[in-house]
């Protein structure tokens, strides 16, 4: 579709109205307020009034709806998402200005909110991975390992994971409703919001001068974060790291590159993004010097997106090996778009990425070089928890332990 003048495309939100002077070759459209005139031909004012269409719906709702009537911005984002519902693309999100901020805040650590991480939904809801310590979610008795299937009476089955977050964090003073199923028990439990602070990086020096680094999300400031966990533990003399990607769901893409340009060498590919009929792809590589002590990477099935970007660089550029179950498999990139006449924002996919090798894993997931199942009765636990206080059960950290300690006692 070809672009239409500003003052036209405004009919969307209200601005214009048609006043047409009619003839076989010509249409003329007036902008009510300026009285200024635009000249188009048929075709144009075709496409033209495709576009228009939806402000005359609106009109029609203001006038003859017999109940509330919501706001054109709320009814623009209505048809903006349904027009989203139309591609098959679970990723694809229209945000009001609001929602985006408040998506924002939420992904970079602190917000209003109830202070879950959750998974990607399925068919059967969204699993808890992670009861913020402090959280309303933590008073109101939600434990890692729940299933969400439905917030508000609407059901999170398949959902795409920030429409989900959306309707989680949204701001209630009556609170969240959240279905729970807990085993065979279903739940409702209802929870308040409140001030939100997760810190994204966490890690540690274990025996043998182990280094041990756990990352929640890729997300705020994480890559200042890992950096400075990597100098702390270089200073403390680190043989060996561990990097625990469990129940990580992705993030940026920009924090993951960053994240990988401090583990791989100068040349290692780290990732390629492009489209999936093009051969155009942008790549990013390491920029430095190479980690230089062994590496494992511990993932999951809840590993997803940005999670595998970074153990398919560790993997496929040899300085590492990936323990754990196979990953979630999301391949693909979305950009986030601002939408100018409205004030919004457009997410919708965009890109494929590809691993060092060229692989896309899109559905796939990344097969581990070591297959290690965690313990039936430690699968539903925050992984913090899990490595705090179940150490010694915890058989997917501790084979990455023993690898990387093998490995750097050969070194040695």
């Amino acid at each position: 579709m070809r672009s239409f003048p500003r003052t036209i495309l405004y009919a969307v939100a209200g601005v214009l109205v048609i006043a047409l002077i009619s003839s076989a070759l010509t249409m003329i459209i007036m902008n009510r307020t300026s009285g200024d005139r635009v000249v188009m031909s048929a075709e144009e004012y075709s496409e033209f009034s495709q576009i228009a269409a939806l402000d005359d719906v609106m009109d029609s709702i203001e006038k003859e709806y017999y109940a509330e009537v919501p706001s054109r911005e709320k009814m623009i984002a209505g048809a903006a998402n349904g027009m989203l519902d139309t591609l098959d693309d679970p990723y694809a999100r229209y945000y009001t200005a609001e929602e985006y901020e408040e998506y924002l805040a939420a992904i970079n650590g602190e917000y209003y909110g109830i202070g879950l991480l959750v998974g990607q939904p399925n068919e059967t809801g969204s699993e808890v991975l992670e009861v913020y310590q402090g959280s309303t979610s933590e008073s109101a008795g939600i434990k890692v390992g729940d299933i969400i299937t439905a917030v508000n009476g609407t059901n999170v089955a398949n959902m795409d994971l920030d429409d989900l977050r959306a309707l989680i964090d949204a701001k209630k003073a009556d609170g969240v409703q959240l279905s729970i199923l807990r085993g065979s028990e279903t739940l409702d439990i209802t929870v308040t919001g409140g001030n939100i602070t997760v810190k994204h990086v966490d890690s540690a020096l274990f025996n043998d001068r182990t280094g041990y680094i756990y990352v929640s999300m890729f997300t705020g400031n994480c890559a200042d974060e890992f950096e400075n966990a990597i100098k702390d533990l270089k200073s403390r003399n680190m043989k060996s790291l561990v990097i625990d990607l469990r129940n990580n769901p992705g993030g940026s893409l920009d924090i993951v590159v960053r994240v990988g340009e401090i583990l791989l060498g100068k040349g290692m590919r780290i990732v390629s993004v492009g489209p999936t009929d093009s051969t155009e792809e942008t790549v990013y590589n390491g920029k430095g010097s190479a980690i230089g002590v062994p590496v494992a990477v511990i993932v999951n099935e809840n590993s997803a997106s940005a999670s595998e970007i970074l153990a398919a660089a560790i993997q496929e550029n040899e300085i590492g090996v990936v323990v754990g179950t196979n990953t979630y498999g999301k391949g693909v990139v979305q950009t986030t778009s601002y939408m100018e006449s409205t004030g919004g924002w457009l997410k919708i996919t965009t890109d494929a990425y590809y691993t060092p090798n060229g692989n896309n894993i899109n559905g796939v997931g990344i097969s581990p070089d070591i297959l290690m199942e965690l313990p039936e009765q430690y699968r539903r636990m925050a992984i913090p928890e899990l490595v705090k206080n179940h150490q010694k059960e915890d058989t997917q950290l501790w084979e990455a332990l023993d690898y990387v300690r093998e490995r750097a006692n050969e070194v040695s």
